[in-house]
């Protein structure tokens, strides 16, 4: 047996002694073994890095580009120009059958080529707004924890008490400049949403890199989460938040004042802490405890107030009619009516009006009625300079007849409480009545536009919180205009951040609102144009950046050095822009270096 083998094995090893010759090897023996290429030597980028969404171009990366980073092989064949990407983008986005589906279509995006991403916002942001902020923000919230895939921003949890500085080390970048943040117990007008607040919080942040062109590095969304009082979530097995309800009084108030500490000693004090869908009564308290302490901003108060305002002003220019004139009626007594009363308050002091003159003709009712002084408890103490000494009035349309305003305000989340007699009571007293009809999403808004200019025969003068569409009326086309937000605190955000006060004083929305109803009135031809339109967003938040930094330069709050000669320039220069350009490295020549002295001739030199 043994004997057998051996002779197998010579004959085998005879057998490639005959095919040392290429040319009479058969098919099944052993040819000569292939050359084997080595790249040991050879320096490969980290793909991870070329696919991260900060620096992707997905397929806009050139041929070369692709071989010298060495990912040849690793997309299709194709090269797509910025062009030709976004006109995938927009295919891709056009052919999502719902809203929802272009949410999260976007958001995909987001997470491959964030570039791609705020470049299709930009150019598309009459068509994408409503996508990525009111009213689809309040379908992906309500939805938050069947669609939450992957991490979009930090959640700070009660559980976190005590380490909160250890959960913010955690965020990837450490170089953050602004934190937008929400407990989600008051999402636009639908209520207490826990965990699902996150959608507001990455919308708000987007918008701040889309219009205002921010950089998105220095950005991050938190949620804070203690809890949540809502039934549906807290007995929904797929919910992702503290499946308890919220903590309150003392409990609530140290974790937020925690994490406030915290941002501050992760990120340092000029750190933009923007509080968003706070509960109204929690909203004033944290903005009378950090206004003056934090670099701060409450954007339902705040930046719901500028953009109101402006509205008021525009009103004001329309009519011909003085601002302290004008009689304001507010329904509801909410974060966003309160700001804008406050705010228009201080407007007409700035005009040497005393503060008893200036509130005579501002009215507030909320589901008790008019706020008067005969009440004996206010839920927010800043309603009681509001209070008239007159009997409550409970019905609203009583109210209108009564009081006769020549501009109503609309900010309850009730849909339809604007009636048709209201309409008709406003458009009866006054040639141009202004109605704002204010509340998100847009089946909560007070009236519709057609509602609007139907019963007032064309005349009213009409903004929403969400878009509606154009309305004819007598064969004239009306476009209504929207009282968004939007077009005060990306700008407001910018300028902040550009300048690095330690706080934000009450007249930076003062003068976001002059920039506003400014602009508006310079871009408009149409007479009755409360605001621009939403296309020229972006260029509304570069002009009112630019007159919030001066501002701060001139007032003495800016932290810059040196001071900038070109404000405008100085804002350019931090902003973010979503041109593409080469992946790798700029290459010079240098010159042949001379050879070494010849042994000897270095005598000469000194040493």
């Amino acid at each position: 047996m043994a004997y057998s083998q051996l002779l197998v094995g010579i004959r085998r090893n005879f057998g490639v002694l005959l095919c040392a010759k290429p040319q009479k090897c058969e098919i099944n023996e052993f040819p000569n073994p292939p050359k084997r290429y080595r790249h040991a030597n050879v320096i490969k980028a980290d793909y991870r890095k070329v696919t991260d969404p900060h620096y992707n171009k997905g397929m806009g990366y050139t041929h070369d580009e692709r071989q010298r980073l060495n990912v040849i092989g690793l997309m299709p064949c194709a090269y797509r120009s910025e062009t030709d990407q976004l006109d995938a983008v927009n295919a891709n986005f056009q052919s999502q059958k719902t809203n929802l589906g272009r949410y999260l279509y976007l958001r995909t995006l987001r997470s491959r080529q964030e570039r791609l991403y705020y470049r299709f916002v930009t150019e598309k942001i009459e068509d994408v707004m409503p996508i990525i902020y009111t009213p689809t923000v309040g379908a992906v919230c309500q939805a938050f924890s069947l669609i939450y895939h992957s991490t979009m921003g930090l959640y700070v949890s009660k559980y976190d008490k005590g380490y909160m500085t250890h959960v913010l080390s955690n965020w990837p970048s450490k170089d953050i400049r602004a934190v937008c943040v929400t407990d989600g117990e008051r999402i636009l007008g639908l209520g207490d949403l826990g965990a699902g607040g996150m959608g507001i919080s990455v919308g708000k942040l987007d918008l701040y890199t889309a219009l205002a062109k921010v950089p998105p590095q220095y950005l991050i969304p938190v949620v804070l989460d203690v809890g949540t009082n809502n039934k549906q979530l807290l007995s929904d097995p797929l919910y992702i938040g503290v499946r308890e309800e919220r903590c309150k009084g003392k409990e609530y108030e140290d974790l937020v004042q925690e994490f406030m500490e915290s941002v501050v000693k992760v990120w340092g004090y000029q750190t933009l802490i923007h509080f968003e869908d706070f509960a109204t009564p929690n909203a004033f308290k944290f903005i009378n405890m950090y206004q003056d302490k934090f670099c701060y901003i409450n954007d339902d108060i705040q930046g719901t107030a500028s953009c109101g305002l402006a509205g008021f002003l525009a009103v004001e220019h329309i009519t011909k009619k003085p601002l302290k004139d004008h009689v304001v009626l507010f329904v509801g007594a909410g974060s966003a009516a309160l700001g804008i009363s406050k705010l228009l308050v201080k407007e007409l002091i700035s005009r040497k009006i005393s503060e008893e003159d200036a509130v005579k003709n501002i009215y507030i009712t909320d589901v008790e009625g008019l706020i008067t002084k005969d009440r004996k408890e206010f839920a927010i103490p800043d309603l009681k300079l509001f209070a008239k000494d007159t009997p409550p009035i409970k019905d609203l349309e009583e109210l209108v007849k009564n009081l006769k305003p020549s501009i109503i305000l609309g900010a309850t989340g009730q849909g339809g409480i604007f009636t048709e007699n209201i309409l008709r009571i406003m458009g009866t007293e006054h040639k141009q009545p202004a109605i704002f009809a204010c509340s998100n999403p847009t089946n909560k808004a007070e009236c519709t536009a057609e509602q609007a200019y139907n019963i007032t025969e064309g005349r009213a003068l009409f903004a929403s919180g969400s878009p509606f569409p154009p309305v004819v009326i007598n064969g004239k086309r009306l476009i209504p205009t929207q009282a968004n937000n939007a077009f005060a605190f990306p700008g407001v955000a910018l300028g902040v951040l550009c300048t690095r006060p330690r706080t934000i004083p009450d007249k930076v929305f003062l003068v976001a609102a002059h920039e506003i109803a400014k602009y508006s009135r310079e871009f408009s031809s149409d007479d009755a144009a409360l605001f621009p339109p939403i296309k020229e967003a972006a260029n509304v938040a570069f002009t009112v950046a630019v007159a919030v930094a001066k501002l701060l330069i001139d007032e003495g709050n800016a932290n810059v050095y040196p001071i900038p000669t070109n404000i405008c320039e100085f804002v350019q220069s931090y902003q973010y822009y979503t041109d593409r350009h080469a992946a790798l490295p700029s290459t010079w020549k240098y010159p042949e270096m001379p050879p070494p002295l010849p042994k000897g001739d270095d005598k000469g030199c000194k040493i």
